[in-house]
C-alpha cells in the first residue's frame, strides 16, 4: 500500500469504528453506520430496493429510497465516500488493499493453518461482540441481522480459543492457556469441556481453591438453566481436585490423527440417542460389536450432524478407536478430492502428490487404514458413491454416516438393524431446548408455548429458530403473541436464518430455514415436486395420509410410486397401517412451494 494513500479501517468487532488514515470519523445518522456495516461486512454489493426496506422496513418504498439517499448523503459528506459505489440501482464498496475490515481480518487468520500466532492475532482482534452497543430498534430486519453475525463471530471465536488452549499446553505455556480459556469459558459458560479445562489449568497452577469454587458456581448454574447434573467427569475431577490428587493439565489427548467438527454448543435431550448409537459403534457394557457400518437417519434438521459432533468428542468413542477419530461433512456438492486430501495429511500419508482422481486416493488412504483401529464418520451424504470413497476402514474400524434420505441409508447399511431413525424430541426435551434459549417467553407463556414446541414436532432445528425469535421479540420488550401465531402459521419460521452452527465455511452467514429444506426437494422432478406441494396444501394436523388420499389430492391413478420416491428421499416416512406421515415444518415448506 502506498504512504500517500488513504486508508479506511472498519471495526465491527467492538463498539463500531471508523478510521480514515488513523483518524476516527463520526457519523451523524446512526443508519448510515448500519448500511456501511452491512456492505463492509457481507462482500457484496446491495441493491436499493432491499438496503430501503432493511432499513427502513416501517416506510413505504417512496419513504425508504429518500431515507436511503440521506444515509448515503451522510456517508458521502465524510472522506469514506472514496470508497462508497453508487448507481441507480446498487450500493457497494470498492475492494482494495486500501481498505481493511476486522471481520474479514479474522476470518482471513482462523482460515490460516492453526498456530499460537494465528489464534492470539484472530482473538486479540475481537475485542468485544459484533457492533457492540448499537442497535436500530426500528428495524428487526436488521436488529436480526446484526444479531446472526453476533453468533457466527461468537461461535468462531470459541472454537479458535478451544484450538488456542491446546496449542498453548502443548508449548508448556500454561499461564496463557489459563487466559485463553478463561475467555472461552466467559463466552460459553455453558460448554462443560471449557469448564473441565479451565478446572484443570486452574489446578496445575496452584489454584485449587479455584477450580472448586468454578465447578460448585457451575453446578449452579446448570441446574438453575438446564435442570441438568454435571456428568460423571465432571464430579471425578472434582472430587479429584479436592483430595488433592495429581491432575494432568489437559484431558487424555485426542489422537493425533483426528480431524474432528467444532463441538456443538447445544445438545440438549439427546441422552439415548448417544447411548443407542453407542452401542451400535460396539461401545457398551454389553460388549456387541458392529457390523462395521452404522447409519443415522431422519428428517432434514432433526440433529443428525450435532449427535455425529458430539459423538466425534466423546470420550468413550476415543477409547474404544485409540487410533482416532475421522470426519468429514460433504453435503450436495462436495469437494471430495479436498475432503479426502484432509484425511491423508491427518494420517500422515505420503506419495499421494502424484494421485490424478478421487478412486486412486481412496484406494491408497484405505492400505493405511487396514490395519488402524478407528471410527470414520461421514456425515450429510446425499450420493451413495460419495460415502463409499470414504467408507474405507480395515476390520477395526467402523463407520458412521449420516443422511437424510431413507433410500440412501438402505444402500448403505449392511442390514435394516444397522440403520437408526433418529427421532424428534419429546415435549419435556423439547420445551427444555426451547426454555434454554428463551427462558423469559417460556415462563410467561407456557401453554402457548407448549403448542408451539407441539406444533413443531419436537424438530430441533426448527426449535432453536423459534427461541431465537422469541428471545429477541422479548429483549425488545414486546408481546409474543403474534409472533407465536407467525411461527406456528410457518411462515417467519421458514425465512428465518438456520442456527450459526449451520453456516457454510464458503459464507458469510447461516442460510434460511427454507433454503436447508430446498435441499431436499429441489432433485425432485417436477410433477413429483407438484405432488409434494399438494400435501402440504391439503395435509391435516398432524399431517398423516393414505393411499386413497394421495390418490385423490394428486389424480392419479397409482400413487405408489410418488409415494416411495418421497419416501426414498426423506420427505414421507411410513407411519402405521399403510398411513404416511410428513413432519409438521415439511408441511409449512410444502404450502410455502404451493403458495408461490
Amino acid at each position: 500500500m502506498k504512504d500517500n494513500m488513504p486508508c479506511l479501517k472498519l471495526f465491527f468487532l467492538d463498539v463500531p469504528r471508523i478510521e480514515v488514515n488513523g483518524e476516527c470519523i463520526e457519523l451523524a445518522r446512526r443508519k448510515a453506520l448500519a448500511l456501511l456495516a452491512y456492505l463492509a461486512v457481507t462482500v457484496q454489493d446491495g441493491s436499493r430496493e432491499m438496503l430501503a426496506t432493511l432499513l427502513w422496513p416501517e416506510d413505504d418504498s417512496q419513504h425508504s429510497r429518500a431515507n436511503l439517499r440521506r444515509a448515503l448523503a451522510c456517508l458521502n459528506g465524510t472522506p469514506v465516500r472514496d470508497w462508497i459505489t453508487a448507481d441507480r440501482d446498487t450500493i457497494g464498496l470498492k475492494r482494495n488493499d486500501r481498505l481493511w475490515v476486522d471481520t474479514h481480518a479474522f476470518n482471513s487468520l482462523l482460515e490460516a493453518e492453526p498456530s499460537v500466532e494465528t489464534l492470539d492475532k484472530a482473538a486479540a482482534l475481537y475485542r468485544d461482540n459484533f457492533m457492540a452497543g448499537f442497535t436500530l430498534r426500528d428495524s428487526a430486519e436488521f436488529d436480526n441481522w446484526q444479531s446472526m453475525q453476533t453468533q457466527v463471530f461468537q461461535q468462531k471465536l470459541t472454537m479458535a480459543l478451544e484450538k488456542l488452549v491446546t496449542l498453548q499446553i502443548a508449548a508448556q505455556d500454561i499461564e496463557a492457556a489459563l487466559a485463553s480459556a478463561r475467555r472461552w469459558l466467559h463466552i460459553d459458560v455453558l460448554h462443560e469441556p471449557a469448564q473441565r479445562q479451565f478446572m484443570r489449568l486452574c489446578a496445575a497452577t496452584g489454584q485449587r481453591i479455584a477450580a472448586l469454587r468454578q465447578y460448585e458456581q457451575y453446578v449452579d448454574l446448570l441446574d438453575r438453566e438446564l435442570g441438568l447434573d454435571p456428568s460423571k467427569e465432571m464430579i471425578q475431577l472434582y472430587e479429584a481436585i479436592k483430595e488433592d490428587q495429581p491432575i494432568a493439565v489437559s484431558e487424555t489427548p485426542l489422537s493425533a490423527n483426528s480431524t474432528l467438527p467444532p463441538l456443538p454448543r447445544l445438545f440438549i435431550g439427546r441422552e439415548n440417542a448417544v447411548r443407542e448409537v453407542k452401542r451400535r459403534l460396539g461401545i457398551s457394557d454389553s460388549g456387541t460389536g458392529s457390523s462395521g457400518t452404522v447409519v443415522i437417519q431422519g428428517w432434514p434438521g432433526i440433529g443428525k450432524t450435532t449427535l455425529a459432533a458430539m459423538l466425534a468428542h466423546d470420550e468413550d468413542v476415543h477409547l474404544s478407536f485409540p487410533d482416532g477419530v475421522l470426519f468429514t461433512s460433504l453435503g450436495q456438492q462436495p469437494n471430495l478430492m479436498t475432503d479426502l486430501l484432509a484425511w491423508a495429511h491427518v494420517l500422515g500419508m505420503a506419495g499421494f502428490e502424484d494421485l490424478n482422481t478421487v478412486e486412486e486416493l481412496s484406494k491408497r488412504l484405505a492400505a493405511v487404514l487396514r490395519d488402524r483401529h478407528m471410527l470414520l464418520i461421514v456425515d450429510d451424504v446425499w450420493e451413495a458413491s460419495h460415502a463409499r470413497l470414504f467408507n474405507i476402514g480395515g476390520h477395526d474400524c467402523v463407520t458412521l454416516i449420516t443422511t437424510r434420505l431413507n433410500e440412501l441409508a438402505q444402500a448403505l447399511a449392511s442390514s435394516p438393524a444397522d440403520i437408526y431413525r433418529l427421532p424428534i424430541l419429546t415435549d419435556d426435551r423439547a420445551i427444555q431446548l426451547l426454555r434454554t434459549l428463551a427462558p423469559q417467553a417460556v415462563e410467561q407463556n407456557p401453554e402457548e408455548t407448549l403448542e408451539l414446541v407441539r406444533d413443531l414436532e419436537g424438530l430441533p432445528l426448527a426449535l432453536q429458530v423459534a427461541g431465537r425469535l422469541l428471545h429477541a421479540e422479548m429483549s425488545m420488550g414486546w408481546g409474543i403473541t403474534e409472533l407465536l401465531a407467525e411461527l406456528r402459521e410457518g411462515t417467519s419460521l421458514l425465512e428465518a436464518q438456520a442456527p450459526a452452527d449451520h453456516i457454510d465455511p464458503s459464507q458469510e452467514a447461516p442460510p434460511t430455514i427454507r433454503v436447508l429444506l430446498q435441499r431436499s426437494t429441489s432433485r425432485l422432478d417436477r410433477e413429483t415436486c407438484k405432488r409434494f406441494a399438494l400435501l402440504g396444501a391439503f395435509a391435516p394436523k398432524p399431517a398423516t395420509f393414505d393411499l386413497d388420499a394421495m390418490q385423490a389430492v394428486w389424480r392419479v391413478d397409482d400413487p405408489k410410486p410418488t409415494v416411495r420416491t418421497l419416501v426414498a428421499r426423506g420427505l414421507l416416512e411410513p407411519a402405521n397401517t399403510g398411513r404416511f406421515q410428513m413432519h409438521a415444518v415439511l408441511v409449512m415448506h410444502a404450502q410455502s412451494m404451493f403458495e408461490s
